[in-house]
């Protein structure tokens, strides 16, 4: 079983262990923390929950969702993992005092179970559930700063160069990770939205302000999804553009190229035909004549595309 506990003394100390045992009976505030989906079955154990509850509410829904009953609280927030931008959920059920997270992985990269303790107010049930939104919203400015870096640098370094094949394949791949992202945080924003609804649960002073400090977070991290994408699809639009128009100037001058040898091709074909009666085939100048005919009418039309603009 990967189960890891902080709980607070009688004398306020942050005692951290890894056995329910080891909680004394006078601890005012306990944190379980399961960090695999295997421990399942013994958090039921442990706790009063009802199997079908937990197991809708934990291992089936996606977007991050509020639950309040008569004996707890259940968050359900989401992880991005750095590497992967892959979404994993963190549920985090809050009781009177005792708080328990459910989740695969480390929880220490997403969430300061410490900093959340010290920063508890005499609000629990309440304010608990906000900070831990709070830190988990932070937690995602560190991924979009560096995608946004990352679109940035790409602009930066692709600006000026557009003829590489794999520019394609990399505005895709950025789209992806802004994609990813944005199915985590839009979601986190209606949860928040949601919150600011209910204000018979969240109708304390200190939950007004850092449910306030939330939307703030997420509000600037739409904008720079927003920027991501904007900036993206111009360097999309940019890199087709670019692409049309030397395709077009390729099709143009192959345009005029068959143009200028369609005469061509007509006077070779008449005296390629070598009928008997064709006297400019005698003549002893008729090759070079012929020849020169086809140099001022190439000449000529030349001339006359440059004189349209045509090329």
């Amino acid at each position: 079983m990967t189960l890891s506990i902080e709980y607070i003394t009688y004398d306020n100390q942050i005692v951290h262990g890894t056995q329910k045992e080891d909680v004394p009976a006078d601890a005012s505030f306990v944190w379980y923390d399961y960090s695999s989906f295997e421990d399942k079955d013994q958090l039921l154990r442990d706790f009063d929950f009802t199997a079908i509850t937990l197991e809708d509410e934990i291992t089936k829904l996606y977007r991050p969702s509020y639950y309040r009953t008569d004996d707890y609280q259940l968050l359900i927030c989401h992880n991005i993992d750095k590497e992967t931008l892959q979404a994993h959920a963190i549920n985090i059920c809050v009781m009177k005092d005792i708080v328990l997270t459910f989740h695969n992985g480390q929880l220490e990269d997403f969430i300061d179970i410490g900093k959340i303790i010290k920063n508890m107010t005499e609000d629990l049930e309440v304010d608990i559930a906000l900070y831990i939104l709070l830190q988990a919203v932070e937690q995602y400015f560190g991924i979009l700063h560096d995608i946004e870096d990352e679109v940035i640098e790409f602009e930066e370094r692709h600006g000026d160069n557009k003829r590489d094949p794999k520019i394609n394949a990399a505005i895709f791949d950025l789209k992806r990770k802004v994609f990813r992202v944005k199915r985590v945080i839009v979601p986190m924003s209606e949860l928040v939205d949601k919150f600011s609804e209910e204000e018979e649960i969240f109708n304390s002073e200190n939950s007004a302000r850092i449910l306030k400090k939330i939307k703030a977070k997420i509000d600037r991290q739409k904008l720079i999804i927003t920027f991501s994408e904007e900036m993206i699809d111009e360097i999309k639009e940019n890199y087709i553009s670019y692409n049309s128009y030397q395709m077009n100037r390729v099709i143009n001058v192959l345009t005029i190229i068959s143009a200028i040898f369609l005469p061509l091709t007509l006077i070779t074909g008449i005296y390629g035909m070598n009928f008997k009666f064709m006297p400019e085939l005698n003549l002893q100048f008729g090759y070079f004549i012929t020849l020169g005919i086809m140099l001022l009418i190439s000449i000529g039309m030349l001339v006359f595309f440059k004189y349209k603009r045509w090329m």
